[in-house]
């Protein structure tokens, strides 16, 4: 008697359990991707974006993008006391290891304009949620490069390169409210920025220019502590101290902070119009900032 053995059954009965598992995961991916609710999605983050910066949100164009992604172009951000802004596109996709693991995770990644090399100013995120309606809670994860801040800050702003990392937690409610309940970490780098036509009492500053500006915040629930807050420039140094009060919309966001000014050489060639005695090179000057993001007040 012969006893013949099959290697290659054999190779393909190791095989089997692993083509079973994919074949799965594909079935799952593509019932997921049918029966997925990507306008009401879409819709969502539209609005919750709205309702978080204050800013309407309009996109000309949506569609779908595989596996499970939602991608928007030619956006327009703007409110009705400031001008618009435009974003070149904004994509989101769910996370399938998230979601198999009982989260709602959404990475995104957001271009913008205004840079010499194409797609270098962007943001990108990740949000993971304990539901698609964003209740409970949610934290963010982001990055950001290259954003030029004259589309989002002028007058005041005339120029500034941003970089920022941020991390922060907040509780979603059943109202569409956010609660600001949890850590968060905010870093901040501005580069060759200028800042113009700054109100100072009755008068305004004149224009100020700073090669870096670096800001550091600690969140715990609806307060932020300054950290580290300073910049140098030839208009001189500028350095402060003080506290944020997260509120939604964020533009509403409560400012205290006191900021010190050591006024360089070109600061005492352009103060020569002010209501204040001659600052020579060298000299400091405190300023008070209060109010809110949107309306910040400065006092001398």
């Amino acid at each position: 008697m012969t006893l013949r053995l099959s290697w290659s059954g054999l190779a393909n009965s190791a095989k089997e359990p692993l083509l079973w598992t994919v074949a799965g995961i594909l079935c799952f991916v593509g019932f997921l991707f049918l029966t997925f609710p990507f306008q009401a999605l879409q819709a969502r983050i539209l609005s919750e974006i709205t309702r978080a910066t204050g800013w309407n949100v309009r996109a000309a164009d949506w569609s779908v993008e595989l596996p499970l992604g939602v991608a928007w172009r030619d956006v327009t951000v703007s409110q009705s006391t400031t001008a618009s802004f435009p974003i070149e596109s904004m994509s989101m996709t769910v996370g399938l290891w998230g979601q198999l693991m009982g989260h709602r995770v959404l990475d995104a990644l957001v271009h913008f304009p205004g840079s010499a090399q194409p797609g270098a100013a962007r943001a990108t995120g990740t949000v993971t949620a304990s539901s698609w309606s964003f209740q409970g809670p949610t934290t963010v994860k982001a990055h950001l490069q290259q954003i030029d801040l004259s589309l989002f800050l002028r007058p005041h702003v005339a120029k500034g390169l941003l970089r920022a990392d941020v991390d922060h937690a907040w509780i979603g409610n059943s109202d569409g409210t956010v609660s600001f309940k949890g850590d968060g970490t905010w870093r901040v780098e501005v580069a060759d920025l200028t800042l113009e036509q700054i109100p100072a009492g009755t008068s305004r500053l004149p224009s100020l220019a700073f090669n870096r500006v670096m800001l550091t915040l600690l969140c715990h629930n609806d307060h932020c502590d300054v950290k580290e807050f300073n910049g140098e420039g030839p208009d001189g140094s500028i350095s402060g101290q003080g506290k944020f009060r997260l509120t939604q919309p964020i533009q509403q966001t409560e400012l205290e902070l006191t900021l010190t000014v050591q006024a360089g050489a070109g600061w005492a060639q352009k103060s020569a119009g002010l209501p204040l005695p001659p600052l020579p090179p060298g000299t400091s000057l405190t300023f008070k900032v209060l109010g809110t993001v949107a309306n910040p007040k400065l006092s001398v």
